[in-house]
Order: C-alpha cells, then sequence, then structure tokens
C-alpha cells in the first residue's frame, strides 16, 4: 500500500462516473479527490458541490496545469481515452481509463508504451475480475483444475437495456460502437482473464442495429436519454468467433436489446475439468459450478463464494490506488498490453463484421 496521499482527477462527470468512481475514491483514507473535469461545467460544479471537490474545469489540459495530481480517472466518451490517458500520463500521473481502452490498435498501442516509457501505471475499468466467482475461478483456472481450455463461450445479453439514448453512448463518432464497446468488453476480459489471457489471431464477427434505431428497448439507467428521435449509429447486438494460437476458441455475444432472456454467461471447457457463471441458470447468490470427473462419475461442485462489503468497481479502484508503487500489479488489475489485446479482438470483430469475412488481429 502506499503510504502518501494520492490526489485524484476524475474527468467526465456523467452518471457513472459521478455515481460510481468518486465515492469509491472518497472512502479510501489514502485518497483526496482534488479536481473534477467535464466540457459540462454546470453538471461538473454540481457533482463536485455534491461530493466536496475543491478545483473544477471545462478543460482537461487546464486541470493537468493547474493541479497537482498524482492519479487521473477517466471516465470521458471513449473517443478521448486515448489523448487524455497519454496526456495524463506525460504528465506523470498514473492513469484509471474506462473501458474500451481506445478506438484503434494503434491508439492503444501508444498508450502501453506510454505507460511503460513514463513509468507510471496504466489500468481498465475492467471490474467483472472482481465479482466473487472470478475471485474463486481465477486460482482454481491457475492451479490447472481446469487443464488446458479449448472452448470458452462468454455472453452478456440484456433484453432492453440501450443506455443513454442519443447520447455518446449511440454515437459512432464518440463511442467508436455499441453493446460490444460498452458492455461485451467485460464479459471478453473476464474469460480471457480466466483463460490467461492466450494469444488471439484471427476472429469472425457480425454486427446488428435493430432496436436502437426504432427507440425500442432503451435502458433506465447511464448517460441522459434524449427525447423523440436521436442518433443511434452503432450495434445493439454483436457476436464473435475468436481463434487463439494455442488452437482455443472463444464464442462472444453482447446485446444491448434482443428477444430474449437477459443474462450472463462464461462457460470454460478444458482438458481435465470444466467451469460455468451463469447466475440466470443457477441463481445470483450461486452462481459457479466447477465440473470435475471423479474416478468414471462426473461431479458437479458449487464453491463456496465470499461475501464483500463493498461492490466489485470500488474494490477494483482500492485495488489499483494501493498498488501504485509496486514493481508488478495484482493479476486482477488489467495491465495495457491486455488492453491492447482486447483492442485487437474488438477492432477486428468489427472489420470482419464490415468485411464479412474472418481477418486476423
Amino acid at each position: 500500500m502506499t503510504d502518501k496521499k494520492v490526489r485524484v482527477g476524475v474527468v467526465g462527470a456523467g452518471f457513472v462516473t459521478a455515481r460510481g468512481h468518486i465515492p469509491a475514491y472518497k472512502r479510501l483514507p489514502n485518497v483526496s479527490v482534488e479536481a473534477i473535469c467535464d466540457i459540462n461545467v454546470e453538471r461538473a460544479k454540481a457533482v463536485a458541490e455534491e461530493f466536496g471537490i475543491p478545483h473544477v474545469f471545462a478543460d482537461f489540459e487546464e486541470m493537468l496545469e493547474q493541479v497537482d495530481l498524482d492519479l487521473v480517472s477517466i471516465g470521458t466518451p471513449n473517443r478521448f481515452h486515448a489523448p487524455q490517458t497519454i496526456a495524463a500520463l506525460e504528465k506523470g500521473c498514473h492513469v484509471l481509463c474506462e473501458k474500451p481502452m481506445a478506438l484503434t490498435v494503434e491508439e492503444a498501442q501508444a498508450m502501453a508504451e506510454t505507460a511503460r516509457r513514463v513509468g507510471r501505471k496504466l489500468t481498465l475499468g475492467l471490474h467483472h475480475r472482481y465479482r466473487p466467482e472470478a475471485v474463486v475461478l481465477k486460482p482454481i483456472c491457475e492451479a490447472g483444475e481446469l487443464g488446458e481450455i479449448y472452448y470458452a463461450r462468454a455472453s452478456l445479453m440484456r433484453r432492453a437495456g440501450i443506455p443513454g439514448y442519443g447520447s455518446h453512448f449511440t454515437n459512432k463518432e464518440l463511442a467508436g460502437g455499441g453493446a460490444l464497446y460498452d458492455i461485451g468488453v467485460h464479459i471478453l476480459d473476464l474469460t480471457l482473464y480466466l483463460m490467461g489471457y492466450p494469444e488471439p489471431i484471427s476472429v469472425s464477427g457480425k454486427t446488428f442495429s435493430i432496436f436502437g434505431p426504432q427507440r425500442k428497448k432503451l435502458g433506465r439507467w447511464g448517460a441522459d436519454i434524449h427525447p423523440g428521435p436521436a442518433r443511434f449509429d452503432v450495434d445493439d447486438l454483436a457476436t464473435a468467433i475468436v481463434k487463439f494460437d494455442n488452437g482455443a476458441v472463444l464464442h462472444l455475444e453482447a446485446a444491448w436489446a434482443f428477444h430474449g432472456r437477459s443474462e450472463q454467461r462464461v462457460q470454460l471447457a478444458g482438458q481435465e475439468g470444466g467451469a460455468e457463471i451463469y447466475p440466470a441458470m443457477f441463481g445470483s447468490d450461486q452462481p459457479l459450478r466447477v465440473y470435475k470427473d471423479w474416478g468414471d462419475s462426473a461431479v458437479d461442485i458449487t464453491p463456496e463464494l465470499p461475501q464483500f462489503s463493498v461492490r466489485q468497481q470500488a474494490r477494483h479502484i482500492e485495488n489499483f490506488v494501493n498498488h501504485l508503487d509496486d514493481p508488478e500489479p495484482p493479476s486482477a488489475l488489467a495491465t495495457p498490453e491486455e488492453g491492447v489485446i482486447l483492442t485487437r479482438i474488438l477492432t477486428g470483430i468489427y472489420r470482419s463484421a464490415e468485411a464479412g469475412e474472418e481477418v486476423t488481429v
């Protein structure tokens, strides 16, 4: 744990950042939230007043110049992740950047290279690694209990959950993508994390935009929901097959909206065992099953899950803050290199969908 007070600047005063990140930072005794920045300065002022933040800015560069910060938490639209992360790193700050890391592989690589060059920590807002099921299952995978994982399924499907209709969420210029970038990245990262982040070689993807253009199946959370017809030029469902250099295959599906049951599911098939996170099937209290053979008999194991007093996003932020001085971060913190792999896969899915064929990544 770092001994000194960590001075934090938060970029983006929208619902997720203000209600999620800021309380998570404020609860830590070794953190002081010193500044907030948002182009909607009135909203930034309101958040600053609510949470007792002394400095408010509409301009990101001014915040970096005028306030001495140790860590910058970036929750702006996806288009700005790369330039703002690089600027904060160059200023000597550690960075927690929201997902997705960047809109292009080149941007992601530049972010990772900058972090290495300046010797600052960079992680991503991939907090599904802190779910109780993942906390239990990761050591099981690392111990080799499943053997080599050769097939995986990652699914995060919402029946009606289009966020921020008409906001940056549904604007391709600002978000770069829709359901795939917003929630698909979470379930994909969780699955790759459990698999040990194998090297991807190719993807075959398909995207759909069915309900958003009709203003149907809107969610009740996220950024502002704009009234009446509004811009929607991103995907509301995406699916893909990802192939890896070790022979493994992953089936990914993510949707903001579709005619079907909302569910989250991670399935791992290994040569020595399998595992499945499936709350819709097993219940939210015991959502994890591990599958093994005991002699000639098939055995289903239901591990006991830990109980946490704070949410996974807050535990993720605490883990990052408390390991800023460590030479190597804990495995639950996404590394810039893992972020580059994620970006290769995600951008590859969009390229494949546009080309109508499998592409290399």
